[in-house]
């Protein structure tokens, strides 16, 4: 039988049995033994408005601290305690303690808005004399005692936020454990958080699934951790989103760690091997083809499996070579941007990719001004040391396709395990050839199997998150296929709101947070329970004007995107992104006919290209398309052998019915180029309408566009001060700092 409300107030406002010491809100409080302390990041009131009277802690403003309760216990007891913390659960959050305790040993830490009073439990083997308490806004009172309190986990309630139109809302949870033999800890944690997952309306939960977890004995597949893990998410009216994870170091059983087929990635700049298993080792396929189709077997019946992602290479699982991150059983190992193709088996595969490619080494030697006498010469090589261009592109295209053809068999390989369920390839990176992640070509190779890609690497910064993931979400929109995001790490409202609106504007149907990007701080949850059904009117956004992605001049020059804040092209597309919204357009996406979606092609940085995209640039500037670039600092257009007839045409008016403007100012900073470019696209006829009116709107820095194609615009200020904007419809719009409005 459920207690009245006013008699559970009661049991909770009661002595604990073997109460050691308690601070107790009131006027005054009590103070036995537990002092609540205050301070400039503790700034909380006695409030006698709520019923019971409970302290009140404002939330931080800062994007960047919390404000907390800081408990101060006069005589810790050396035998370690109980200690409850009564609160009334309005809002939503994660209670959280500092120092903490493991999963295990707390209960009831999800603030699920219920309206009641409620306990959130820790067990202390060792307690400290001082406790900040986060996540928490209203403390009835702080109890200590040696035996252990009544407890209860939190109540699942209905969500707050009611989706209308499909979407994959993913989060995290501490679903994860040191070892598979520990699943009560895994379990735990998942109990603590998919209360508040479930809450804020998200639909799925993403847990690793590591082939080392799996396979603990060579052969023998033991599925027990996660049978439980998915019994939990289950038990919370969620569904499973698992992220597969077979080469990673940190994801390999002991018996193949320690075996002769151990064979890791070895890099170029120093020779030394990472954990990482070398996609070039015929067994990778053996054993990443059975994981994944022993999983589908036994998972691929279940309805609350929501998705998978694949997770081929990489340090975290991502369809890319090492980067940072850890090896074997999470330990330090050698890792770096690098080149990843020291092993002799990448090598033995470069020589047969290039037997391949030309007819005999002496063809190759024309290319390379080079003196080898037969194929079985050649090795791998750092690309700054190449003497020709071309020899440093047959490098990187090799290097890069042979990342994303693995990818595309792990691609392959879940399908025939898991027809009809949602897959997605881990994209990571910002585009550097080092990693060997090609977006166009992942994207394409999904279309294979009607699946989608899933950007690991957006950030806290909206201008930066859109100029590292357009060529994903423009080669996704491009392909037909499906778009998510998930961010690299930390992320406040900021990166909260900027995720949201990127999702928005792409019509993006997935969308991933790391739980603790809304509970690290004192601001995302409520941004999100704002916004976040601003998810149910993304749409795709209409672009009249493409960037020329110049993978061919990236793959050349590390001064184009190697160095993610001092990239040459990211610096002008920043600067054009705050006029207006372009997509990106690869070379492959070129050749494929892209251009014939877009009125204005326009070159930011890099105007070396191969000759048949530069050809078909041509044909179709002659058809009516309208091409911008800038002569310098790096020239005209050219092609690899430096072949400058096409824009020598050009310069001189042969351009058909289209036509090429030139801008002779220098592109870095790029604010002038940005100014140029809208006052440019405003005289255009080929402008549509609602572009048009878009680009006319006299708005405050900061303040970012799209047009969709549901008729809505777009708008997210990216700024400390609310912005105020006449909209083209001419209603006056005013948004607050870093968040979004649709008109």
């Amino acid at each position: 039988m459920r207690l009245p409300a006013v008699f559970s107030i009661i049991l909770l406002a009661s002595p604990l049995c073997a109460e050691l010491a308690r601070w107790q809100a009131g006027s005054p409080p009590v103070s036995q033994g537990i002092e609540l302390q205050s301070a400039p990041d503790s700034p909380w009131r006695v409030d006698t408005a709520t019923a019971p009277v409970t302290a009140r802690l404002k939330p931080s403003t800062d994007y960047y601290s919390r404000s907390a309760y800081l408990l101060s216990i006069a005589n810790p007891p050396a035998a370690g305690a109980w200690l409850t913390l009564e609160f009334l659960d309005r809002g939503y959050g994660l209670v959280s303690l500092s120092p903490g305790v493991p999963q295990l040993r707390q209960w009831g830490v999800a603030r699920v808005n219920t309206g009641r009073l409620r306990r959130a439990v820790f067990h202390y083997e060792k307690l400290p004399a001082k406790i900040r308490v986060e996540g928490l806004d209203y403390l009835r009172a702080a109890v200590l005692s040696a035996e252990k309190p009544p407890i209860e986990d939190a109540p699942l309630v209905e969500p707050a936020i009611r989706f209308t139109t499909h979407s994959e809302r993913v989060s995290s949870a501490a679903g994860d454990a040191p070892s598979p033999d520990r699943i009560p800890e895994a379990v735990a944690g998942l109990r603590n958080e998919l209360p508040l997952v479930r809450a804020l309306g998200f639909n799925g939960v993403e847990t690793y699934v590591r082939w080392g977890w799996v396979e603990r004995r060579r052969g023998q597949y033991d599925w027990s951790y996660y049978d439980a893990i998915l019994a939990e998410v289950e038990r919370n009216g969620l569904q499973w989103f698992p992220m597969l994870l077979a080469g990673s170091g940190y994801a390999l059983p002991a018996w193949l760690h320690d075996s002769k087929d151990d064979y890791g990635f070895r890099c170029l700049e120093h020779g030394i091997v990472h954990d990482t298993q070398s996609i070039f080792h015929p067994f990778q396929t053996e054993y990443a083809s059975r994981f994944i189709a022993g999983f589908g077997k036994h998972y691929g019946g279940r309805r609350s499996l929501l998705g998978i992602r694949l997770g081929p290479s990489g340090d975290y699982g991502e369809a890319q070579y090492p980067a940072k991150g850890p090896g074997y059983g999470f330990k330090e190992s050698h890792t770096h941007i690098g080149y990843w193709a020291g092993d002799a088996l990448a090598q033995e595969n470069f020589r047969l990719w290039l037997k391949n490619k030309y007819p005999s080494v002496q063809d190759l030697n024309a290319q390379w001004r080079s003196r080898y006498s037969s194929f079985d010469q050649i090795h791998t090589f750092l690309p700054e040391t190449a003497l020709t261009r071309r020899q440093r592109l047959d490098f990187q295209d090799w290097y890069m396709g042979a990342m994303g053809d693995w990818c595309e068999k792990w691609a392959l390989w879940a399908r025939q395990a898991l027809p009809g369920i949602m897959i997605h390839q881990s994209s990571g990176g910002w585009g550097m050839p080092q990693v060997g992640t090609d977006y166009s070509y992942q994207a394409r190779s999904m279309v294979k199997v009607k699946g989608g890609i899933r950007l690991t690497n957006e950030g806290d910064d909206f201008p930066d998150n859109f100029t590292i993931t357009r060529m994903a979400s423009s080669a996704a929109r491009f392909y037909g296929i499906q778009l998510g995001y998930e961010p690299g790490g930390f992320g406040s409202k900021r990166g909260v709101m900027a995720r949201l609106y990127n999702a928005v504007t792409n019509g993006a149907v997935h969308l991933f947070y790391y739980l603790g990007n809304l509970t690290s701080n004192d601001q995302s949850i409520d941004a999100w329970l704002r916004q976040g059904k601003l998810l149910d009117q993304r749409a795709k956004p209409v672009i009249d004007v493409a960037a020329f992605y110049p993978d061919t001049a990236i793959k050349l020059d590390d001064e184009l995107v190697r160095y993610r804040w001092a990239s040459t092209y990211f610096q002008v597309g920043r600067a054009v992104r705050e006029r207006f919204d372009f997509d990106y357009a690869s070379e492959q996406m070129v050749l494929d006919g892209a251009l014939e979606r877009y009125k204005v092609l326009v070159f930011l940085w890099g105007a070396v290209t191969e000759k048949p995209v530069l050809e078909k640039i041509d044909a179709w500037v002659r058809r009516g398309g309208v091409l911008v670039y800038a002569p310098r600092p790096r020239g005209n257009p050219v092609t690899v052998e430096g072949d400058g007839s096409i824009s020598a045409r050009w310069l001189g008016g042969d351009t058909g019915q289209g036509r090429v403007v030139l801008w002779h100012g220098d592109l870095v900073p790029g604010q002038f180029y940005a100014e140029f470019l809208r006052d440019l696209l405003l005289k255009l006829p080929r402008i549509r309408p609602q572009t048009r009116a878009a680009l006319r709107m006299v708005k405050p820095a900061g303040l970012f566009w799209s047009t969709l194609e549901n008729g809505k615009l777009a708008m997210l200020n990216f700024s400390n001060h609310p912005a105020t904007v006449r909209t083209p419809a001419g209603r006056m719009v005013t948004v607050p700092p870093y968040e979004i409005a649709l008109d």
